[in-house]
């Protein structure tokens, strides 16, 4: 009886491992599919945008000629001449976003006839008033051939933004499923694994029940088996909160094996070879990148945290030492207004979220600017507001709000590198301190930061313990 349990037991341990392993392939599979899923949404954002923009351009060619047929002023064809210097600009633009899509071939080159016959028909207006005078520009107006033309090249960005939607929709349908499918999948192979975990104790139990004889021994047999299967327990439900760290395994393989080829074949692949090698490693490395983020995202929702009084003083002073490399190697200039309050928040969440603002300040500045970064803080009544300012690239009042969110990107992987989770970890890791998080910020003028924690003035803060 005791041999065949045995075996049991030693089936339900390895039928749950297999599944444990099944379940971080699928998660694994999954999560590559959502990133790539991101990857082609943020690319369709960037079609659409610059349709928005070719169009928004023409409109102000339109309106210089305009401005200019009906005063004969010069200066009113200032919109019309910068409309013109971008419009090209535009257009290579929108031919390299759309290079992988052989069925834009056709509506791209009917858009582009257009564009220049609209731009034609402006440009002999604005001749016909420059050497005719008013009414022979008029004349040509008024036969409706450039509305008509306007109207045509509204039609085919409408066309061509009909298809970049349905492809928006598709690719967010997919994203939600993969995301439901690895919580589904990981959900199955839990409640499986506790049941398999339930029965083999269930037959340690039936088995002392059945050995009267044998009691005190089987006791004892029960209760170290019985430590051991919990300790199982905590090793499975660790391994599924850890469950990422395995898929750095096989990036590492992936980036070993590159920088191998690289290495010790570099004389005989060919330079498309080693483009592909390069950039096999650049994806291992964002992937690991990725990977680290989403662990720190989770901790930060399982962690029970010790809310305590906290000099930001002192917290910057140790957290600009740790960071100095970085400031080094952006060149950029961190000035903090000392002294600065105390808070009441957990010191290694309080890091965490100002290092990603400070980094993020660094990063999203142009490439020709040196990055200005000033800390400061300001109190509230019982509430202290600390700001993190910066001379970067400025966001979007529409996107203020998305950029809290996981995997939320306004911008390509090639020009500003990332995961998408950093500030999705500092609003969870400064709610999770009971405080909140915002930004004040315009297109091309910089951001301000700010997050509120409690003042330890305040006594309602004292002795809090933050639970999830």
């Amino acid at each position: 009886m005791r041999r065949s349990l045995a075996q049991q037991v030693k089936v339900g341990l390895v039928l749950a491992l297999v599944l444990l392993f099944i379940n971080s392939l699928v998660s694994y599979r999954n999560i590559r599919r959502l990133i790539e899923n991101q990857r082609w949404v943020t690319h369709t954002h960037q079609v659409l945008t610059e349709l928005e923009r070719t169009l928004s351009t023409l409109k102000d060619a339109e309106t210089g000629q305009r401005g200019y047929l009906l005063t004969g002023n010069e200066i009113y064809l200032q919109p019309y001449q910068r409309a013109i210097a971008q419009i090209s600009t535009s257009i290579d633009s929108l031919t390299k976003l759309t290079a992988d899509n052989p069925n834009y071939e056709q509506p791209l080159y009917i858009l582009q006839q257009r564009i220049t016959a609209k731009l034609a028909e402006l440009e002999q207006t604005i001749k016909l008033r420059r050497e005719q005078g008013f009414d022979a520009a008029v004349r040509v107006v008024r036969t409706n051939s450039g509305k008509q033309l306007m109207d045509n090249i509204r039609q085919q960005i409408a066309e061509m933004k009909a298809v970049e939607y349905s492809l928006l929709q598709q690719r967010a349908k997919e994203s939600q499923a993969s995301i439901q499918q690895t919580l589904l999948t990981f959900s199955l192979a839990t409640g499986v694994n506790l049941a398999l975990l339930a029965l083999v104790y269930y037959l340690f139990r039936r088995n002392h029940l059945q050995s009267e004889e044998e009691k005190a021994t089987l006791e004892k047999r029960v209760f170290e088996r019985t430590q051991k299967l919990q300790a199982a327990n905590d090793d499975l439900e660790a391994f599924g909160y850890t469950v990422s760290h395995d898929l750095q395994a096989p990036l590492r393989a992936m980036h070993g094996f590159a920088e191998a080829l690289l290495e010790d074949y570099g004389d005989v692949v060919d330079e498309l070879g080693k483009e592909y090698a390069r950039r096999i490693i650049l994806s291992a490395m964002r992937l690991e990148d990725l990977i680290q983020d989403l662990l720190a995202y989770s901790h930060l929702n399982r962690a029970e945290l010790s809310l305590k009084a906290i000099d930001l003083t002192q917290l910057m002073s140790d957290l600009m030492n740790e960071i100095q490399p970085e400031i080094k190697q952006k060149k950029a200039e961190i000035k903090i207004q000392s002294p600065l309050p105390q808070v009441i928040g957990h010191r290694p969440t309080l890091v965490q979220v100002i290092t990603n603002l400070l980094l993020n300040a660094m990063k999203f500045v142009q490439t020709s600017v040196p990055a200005q970064v000033q800390v400061f803080a300001e109190r509230h009544d019982d509430w202290v507001r600390l700001w993190v300012v910066d001379n970067g690239i400025g966001i979007a009042p529409e996107h203020q709000e998305r950029i809290f969110r996981v995997f939320e990107r306004l911008h390509g992987q090639e020009t500003y590198p990332g995961t998408g989770i950093g500030l999705a970890i500092v609003r969870k890791g400064v709610e999770r301190m009971q405080g909140q998080v915002g930004v004040e910020s315009q297109l091309g003028q910089g951001s301000r930061f700010w997050i509120d924690l409690r003042s330890p003035d305040d006594s309602s803060t004292h002795n809090i313990a933050s639970r999830r």
